[in-house]
């Protein structure tokens, strides 16, 4: 298993996502999405908080997507 967080940064700042748990399987289709994730129309994110928000793609296109991973 695996304890995944995504956080964006951009010039605005960086956004943290809620942590998630997921099986091997599901890590290695985020790794997958994650390497074309700005080329996307847009992208949401829930917030550490629980506050979610949505970035237009002319914002992803000059973001850095992290991903960490906690193996549990």
């Amino acid at each position: 298993m695996h304890e995944v967080q995504l956080i964006l940064i951009n010039e605005f700042g960086e956004f943290r996502g809620q942590t998630a748990t997921m099986n091997t399987e599901q890590y290695r289709n985020l790794q997958k999405l994650a390497k074309d994730f700005h080329l996307s129309a847009g992208f949401e994110l829930t917030l550490e908080d629980g506050t979610w928000v949505v970035f237009p793609s002319e914002v992803i296109q000059k973001s850095i997507l992290k991903v960490t991973n906690k193996t549990l």
